[in-house]
């Protein structure tokens, strides 16, 4: 079977791993997800085609102006984020 991935997703999730511990917010799921999906918003979709259960190939490199854009984005969902987080108060995470 043929399938179809946006590969934005993954670079958006490694980006976040390495950047993680300097965005100065909380690394709660719901937060993490907050921010992936902010910065998953802004950037353009980038799809790959491959077979189901084969690895999918970075057709799309990570060139110095994409890693620039994506960690751009996460930044800013981290700011949003860190400035209304939406977990509950009492299931707050420290920064």
């Amino acid at each position: 079977m043929i399938t179809y991935k946006n590969i934005m997703e993954n670079m958006v999730e490694e980006m976040y791993e390495k950047m993680k511990d300097s965005l100065g917010c909380c690394q709660c799921e719901r937060c993490h997800n907050d921010i992936v999906a902010y910065a998953l918003n802004r950037l353009p979709p980038h799809y790959v085609v491959s077979r189901s259960g084969a690895l999918y190939a970075k057709t799309f490199t990570m060139e110095k102006q994409h890693e620039m854009d994506i960690a751009t984005e996460i930044a800013k969902g981290a700011m949003l984020v860190r400035s209304n987080p939406r977990h509950d108060e009492e299931r707050s995470c420290p920064a």
